[in-house]
């Protein structure tokens, strides 16, 4: 077993290394040539992401167990936890915000909307940026996150800005990705930013509990059938913003300029955080909750002689857990991207 220090963070590796080695691989075929099945292409990025992305969010539980019951450094801040409210109101934002851009599209032009999407995802990248240089590093630039270069807050409209060092830093990283990507136009470098939003949305983001995800997903069923269906707002939307909001598969290289299939990201997000809650609850269920407590108690107590055999107990139970409910939503999961490339083959629609 590798050492406290870093045996969290090695979790899954194997099958991590496999599912990147695999995108890898359909990155590079595709570069090559455009005769990948859609339906293959589509249905294996979506699963390793999410795959990818669930194996984190394991990662991270295991990190803030530690972090808050052994180190005793406070709550779990770094997750961002969904409640019953914000699951069905998730629906309705994301409707006026869709909305919202639509018509943005329509009155200022897709230029304009274009360049605004991007700095906006330069600014709010940051933090997806941040979580990946932590994760490389450690805590080795802990000592320049640690005093606020800037702290305000507005109540009115609950927003909250805090920022280090560190964080100016990882908004310059931010934005040369955001130039790079306006410069190159790569099909290839928007698929890699659009798996780092992924993987550190799904690491970062959990869901409450089983009811407040199938609130979420009713509700979001029935607002993809209108937004898709009903209207044209979706497909405009995705096919009129140029920002690595979306996955592209090449399509056909033979004309002037080359066509590429698209899946947004929403649709792996979140069914993601719903197949990372399953993970989870398959490994919680796992533990034996006295040794547990027997086990953080030692180490609670004795800071000076800690020795990580509660994050060696957490490791061993996530990889030896029966995982039932992760294999079975994963099934449900490619079912449902089974139809959905059904629908978009013999419909030729969205």
């Amino acid at each position: 077993m590798p050492s406290e220090t870093t045996s969290a963070k090695n979790l899954f590796n194997k099958e991590q290394s496999f599912c990147y080695i695999v995108l890898l691989g359909l990155t590079v075929a595709g570069h090559f040539s455009d005769k990948i099945p859609i339906q293959l292409n589509v249905t294996l990025h979506s699963m390793l992401i999410i795959a990818i992305g669930s194996f984190k969010s394991m990662e991270e539980i295991i990190k803030q167990i530690k972090a808050v019951h052994i180190e005793g450094k406070g709550s779990d801040a770094n997750i961002e936890k969904m409640s019953f409210n914000d699951a069905w109101q998730f629906p309705i934002v994301a409707g006026c915000t869709l909305c919202g851009l639509y018509f943005a599209i329509q009155y200022f032009g897709q230029e304009t909307v274009n360049y605004f999407l991007l700095c906006y995802i330069a600014v709010g990248g940051t933090v997806g940026v941040k979580s990946m240089v932590q994760s490389f590093t450690g805590s080795r630039f802990d000592s320049i996150d640690k005093d606020l270069l800037i702290d305000f807050s507005i109540k009115m409209i609950d927003l909250e800005m805090q920022v280090t060092q560190l964080d100016i830093y990882c908004f310059i990283i931010s934005a040369i990705q955001m130039g790079l990507y306006v410069y190159s136009k790569s099909w290839i470098y928007n698929n890699i930013l659009a798996l780092i939003f992924c993987i550190h949305a799904l690491q970062a983001m959990f869901l409450g509990n089983f009811k407040n995800g199938f609130v979420l997903l009713t509700l979001l069923f029935f607002y993809d059938i209108f937004f898709v269906f009903g209207t044209d707002v979706m497909l405009t939307v995705a096919k009129g913003i140029d920002a690595p909001i979306k996955l592209l598969f090449p399509k056909d290289y033979s004309g002037e300029k080359p066509q590429y299939s698209l899946l947004g990201l929403g649709d792996i997000v979140i069914p993601g955080v719903f197949v990372s809650l399953c993970l989870r609850f398959d490994f919680l269920k796992s533990l034996d909750r006295a040794k547990l407590e027997k086990l953080i108690l030692h180490e609670a107590e004795d800071e000076k002689n800690q020795d990580g055999r509660t994050v060696k107990y957490l490791c061993e139970k996530a990889l030896s857990s029966s995982k039932h409910y992760f294999m079975a939503v994963n099934l449900g999961y490619f079912l449902a991207i089974v139809c959905t490339v059904i629908v978009m083959l013999v419909f030729d629609h969205g």
